[in-house]
């Protein structure tokens, strides 16, 4: 691993720490690195036609995460963490880095998730992942036989073959998924990075017959595809608080925290602890400072309602991001 990190161009190292003028090289922590991944990260191997190969096809394996260019920072912090790879920004707003050397992948992105695992459904796909970068190692694309082999295990990835490797390739027998066993989460701050990526501070301002005339409620949220209801429904005892929703006629389950003394005795302390990394971090403070507002009774005064709204508005999607 550290051979391969030598390697990395010291330059484009260097710009990356000096990028705008802002630490971004301040260490993650590894489980962050995790929880992030399992939100934000792919693992996908490319299959395309290529004449100079023996088989007639070329396997490209890459490990991408893609984010909105308002987390670039983030996302270089996550690049030097890492010390291998590339680096790009793209038209349509997107930052992404990913890593695709085999040497790369062999020696510095597996050896992360075996150490560190990912734990939701996508630990499946890494596996099957790893089953072919072991074949690609020792060249068994250059066979139909081998190339057969990793065709059978791509099947199995993701959302499987597309509809023209389906027909180019009509004796694919994909293999068995890897059953995934959920062992619990290992350090809080892999849930923070989960969080970093599909969690939401959401603050509500609805219409009542009180005296001012208008209700605060505040609710925190993450966010998942239903295959892991497991990992949502275990949050619930890992935090000791929220419970579990099913949006109907959606893929998705959600955890959720409504009660504003769990969001201020036990989801608050949280971050307080084990801090936000992304853009996601200006969202939790201005939550904590309406949660402060709330707890004070501020809300209950035109004054400390006034805050609440003006804060609320600049949230989430409502939030301006300079580069």
């Amino acid at each position: 691993m550290n051979n391969i990190k030598s390697k990395l161009n010291s330059y484009s190292l260097g710009r990356l720490i000096e990028a705008e003028g802002r630490p971004t090289n301040t260490k993650l922590c590894p489980h962050w690195v995790s929880g992030f991944s399992d939100a934000e990260s792919s693992f996908s191997v490319r299959i395309t036609r290529d004449k100079n190969r023996k088989a007639g096809w070329r396997i490209s394996p890459v490990f991408t995460i893609e984010l909105n260019n308002r987390d670039i920072i983030l996302l270089k912090r996550i690049w030097a963490f890492f010390g291998v790879g590339s680096f790009t920004e793209r038209k349509n707003g997107k930052v992404v880095y990913y890593v695709q050397s085999f040497a790369n992948l062999t020696e510095v992105i597996i050896p992360h998730f075996n150490k560190y695992p990912l734990l939701t459904k996508k630990r499946a796909d890494f596996i099957l992942f790893t089953y072919i970068i072991k074949l690609l190692n020792t060249k068994e694309q250059a066979t139909m036989v081998g190339l057969q082999k990793i065709i059978d295990i791509r099947a199995s990835m993701n959302k499987g073959l597309s509809s023209h490797l389906k027909i180019v390739f009509p004796n694919a027998n994909p293999i068995a998924r890897p059953i995934i066993d959920f062992e619990g989460i290992p350090h809080p701050n892999w849930l923070v990075g989960f969080i970093d990526g599909e969690g939401c501070f959401y603050v509500a301002t609805k219409k009542n017959k009180s005296k001012l005339g208008i209700r605060v409620a505040m609710a925190f949220t993450i966010s998942q595809h239903s295959r892991d209801y497991l990992l949502m429904s275990k949050i619930i005892s890992y935090l000791s608080c929220g419970n579990v929703e099913r949006p109907k006629g959606r893929s998705e389950v959600r955890f959720v925290v409504y009660k504003f003394n769990d969001i201020w005795v036990k989801i608050l302390p949280l971050f307080k602890k084990y801090p936000l990394q992304g853009v996601k971090k200006a969202d939790f403070l201005d939550f904590n400072e309406i949660a402060k507002l709330i707890e004070n009774k501020s809300h209950l005064n035109p004054e400390g309602l006034k805050k609440i709204c003006l804060l609320k508005t600049g949230m989430n999607k409502g939030r301006v991001h300079l580069r």
